[in-house]
Formats: structure tokens, C-alpha cells, sequence
């Protein structure tokens, strides 16, 4: 049989782990949580984001539309279809180099800040 002593050495034992197990599912759920949030806002500024493109999307199309109307090529058809395509394509990739070279000059400002 135990004695006192060793009880209380084996309870003391016992209450560290608790006590060490406890603090570790704590910081484990915190982080959880952190991430979650995470997620969730980058889930919502995508959404924004596809809601900006899809209206933009509208906006472009419509525009070229009108220019391929007014230029006298009348249709719904498939060479229609590629006319709008490229028009599309061109202003898109104008759209992403002019973007992308604005994002090329904050990122540079950044760097010399540091």
C-alpha cells in the first residue's frame, strides 16, 4: 500500500499533466479559432471580389458591344462570339499589365521602406 507521501506525489503528478493538458487543448482551440476566422474573411473578400468581376464583366461586354455594333458587324453568331472574345481579351490584358505595374511600384516602396 501507498504511502501519504506517495500519494501526494502521484496526485501532484497527476495535476501537472491536467494542468499541462489543459493549456495545451487551450492555446489549441484559440488557434483554431484563429484560423477559422481567417478563412472565413478571405472566403468573404473572394466573394467581393467575384461580385466586383462579374459586374465589371457586364460593364466591358456591354461596351464592347456597342463598339462592334456601331463598327456595322450585326449578329449573334459564332464569329460574333470570337470578335467580342478578343476585344475582351485586349482590354483585360491592358487592365492587368496597367494593374499589375501599379502593384509593381507599391511593392517596391515597400522594400525600400524596410
Amino acid at each position: 500500500m501507498a504511502s501519504e507521501e506517495e500519494k501526494k506525489g502521484i496526485h501532484s503528478r497527476i495535476k501537472g499533466i491536467a494542468h499541462r493538458s489543459f493549456h495545451s487543448v487551450r492555446s489549441s482551440a484559440v488557434n483554431l479559432k484563429s484560423e477559422i476566422k481567417k478563412n472565413v474573411l478571405t472566403a468573404v473578400l473572394a466573394a467581393f471580389g467575384f461580385v466586383i468581376a462579374l459586374v465589371w464583366r457586364d460593364a466591358i461586354r456591354a461596351g464592347v458591344d456597342e463598339m462592334i455594333r456601331r463598327s456595322g458587324i450585326e449578329g449573334t453568331g459564332y464569329i460574333y462570339q470570337i470578335i467580342s472574345a478578343v476585344i475582351v481579351t485586349v482590354i483585360c490584358v491592358i487592365g492587368i499589365l496597367f494593374f499589375s505595374r501599379i502593384k509593381g511600384e507599391e511593392d517596391v516602396k515597400d522594400c525600400d521602406k524596410k
